[in-house]
């Protein structure tokens, strides 16, 4: 059974410079096709997703993650007072 990866070393070493070069300006417009089709859907999935978050209701209450923040932003404001605090005593 021939792999693939060997398949494509007799290929690459049977064609001619010139060809693989003709080749490869031959997919250009092709690439350059897919690159533009992906930048459009980008777009449209970027305009639906901005819809989709203005729905969201800002008075939803606070998961189990936005409280863990809160504590942890709780927490590093006290050990940075403490810090300041310990700063100005050294002094």
């Amino acid at each position: 059974m021939i792999t693939a990866l060997t398949l494509a070393a007799v290929v690459a070493e049977e064609m001619d410079p010139d060809q693989q070069k003709t080749l490869i300006d031959n997919a250009l417009p092709i690439a350059g096709l897919f690159v533009l089709v992906l930048g459009v859907a980008m777009f449209f999935l970027w305009r639906s997703m901005s819809k989709q978050i203005k729905k969201i209701d800002p008075a939803l209450p606070d998961g189990p993650d936005d409280r863990e923040q809160a504590q942890d932003q709780e927490i590093t404001e006290d050990a940075v007072e403490r810090g300041e605090a310990g700063d100005d005593s050294s002094r």
